[in-house]
């Protein structure tokens, strides 16, 4: 079940209407700083992460004791970074109308709005409700009442952070729980699903990439005690705090395919999988990246690497499904241009600086700097 479209409209920095379509295998965005790579990949999972406790009514108790799990992802410890209503009966010209997340998959669209004004002089909530809920999101559109086929009516997704989790997996998600510490909601849910025990049946494409990754990083990530491990194939446990980042990194992903998140039909959105990454490692995570895709995992990647970007243009095979976004400021909007080639993406911010520098280089050569 692909996400096929997400509209945005006076979220963060996505001023006005934003509309982007999407490709049913990987998806990789580039732009600038500012541009809203990150906000569109964790407005994304918010949406989805929702949806299955919507539909599976699996809502933990201290889920909404700041409002409901969308907001969770844009929480700064002190306020909600969406704007909020403080008040339901304080109907005000400066109420926005129409702020809104959706997203567009198997053809419904679902995620979050808010009311218009009309809408909010119907309603009608007492000061109890109010006190527990200091804003309101409503559902746009309608959820699918029958399956008519398919199995889940909800997206299972994955989120990636740019920061490295499982190191710090002694007590954290303790802490987080009892004394409400203001990290990101993407950092703790990643956490939590790495700590999910293993799946009791790997499927023969699974183990495919889990022996791939087991190569990379030289044994397998296991879970002990609270703690994060790579076991290396000489017996060796190697505590995540000390093992190389690289490693970290796809060791991550190991834990989460073993784990049976990254199934046929699921989502893997993945902030910066560059990050602290030696280069001679990303065709080999590009490859692994696509295989999954094949096996019918969607993917969203943001990155600033042009090596990376290039690879998946590279490496792809006939029948893959590869697109490119490149995000840029457009005024006070955010203006995107994709195409299914990185080498015609325009505008292209990594591949220019590759020019620039390379004239750079030039420019010396010729004795331009002295």
């Amino acid at each position: 079940m692909p996400i096929n479209r997400v509209e945005l409209k006076d979220f963060l920095v996505f001023n006005d209407e934003f509309t982007l379509d999407f490709c049913s295998g990987i998806n990789v965005l580039i732009g600038g700083n500012g541009t809203g790579k990150t906000t569109l990949l964790k407005a994304m999972y918010g949406v989805c992460d929702n949806s299955v406790y919507q539909f599976t009514k699996e809502i933990p108790i201290d889920r909404y004791n700041r409002g409901n799990s969308f907001s969770d992802y844009f929480y700064d410890g002190s306020t909600v970074i969406v704007p909020v209503m403080e008040s339901l009966y304080g109907v005000s010209s400066s109420i926005p109308n129409d702020k809104k997340c959706l997203i567009t998959y198997n053809g419904n669209t679902f995620g979050y709005r808010y009311p218009t004004i009309e809408e909010l002089k119907k309603m009608e909530f007492s000061d109890e409700k109010i006190a527990e809920s200091k804003f309101l999101w409503i559902y746009y559109g309608s959820y699918p009442t029958e399956l008519d086929g398919v199995d889940k009516p909800y997206i299972q997704s994955v989120l990636i952070p740019t920061e490295e989790a499982l190191s710090h997996s002694k007590g954290f998600l303790a802490l987080n729980n009892e004394r409400k510490m203001p990290f990101d909601q993407t950092f703790i849910n990643v956490l939590s699903k790495a700590e999910l025990p293993v799946t009791r049946i790997v499927t023969p494409n699974a183990v495919k990439i889990l022996d791939k990754i087991k190569t990379i990083i030289g044994g397998e990530v296991v879970y002990e005690n609270d703690i994060f491990y790579v076991e290396k194939e000489n017996g060796a446990k190697i505590p995540f705090a000390l093992e190389a980042s690289g490693f970290k990194k796809v060791g991550l992903l190991w834990k989460l395919l073993r784990n049976g998140l990254l199934e046929s039909g699921t989502t893997l959105l993945w902030d910066e999988p560059e990050n602290s990454l030696n280069p001679e490692l990303i065709p080999e995570l590009v490859d692994i990246l696509l295989e999954l895709s094949r096996n019918g995992v969607q993917i969203f990647i943001a990155t600033h690497s042009e090596i990376l970007a290039s690879y998946f243009t590279v490496n792809r095979m006939k029948g893959d499904s590869v697109m490119f976004y490149s995000l840029y400021k457009n005024g006070d909007s955010i203006g995107v241009n994709s195409d299914d080639r990185f080498d015609l993406l325009e505008p292209n911010n990594l591949k220019t600086e590759i020019v620039n520098l390379y004239e750079k280089e030039i420019e010396r050569g010729l004795g331009g700097n002295g």
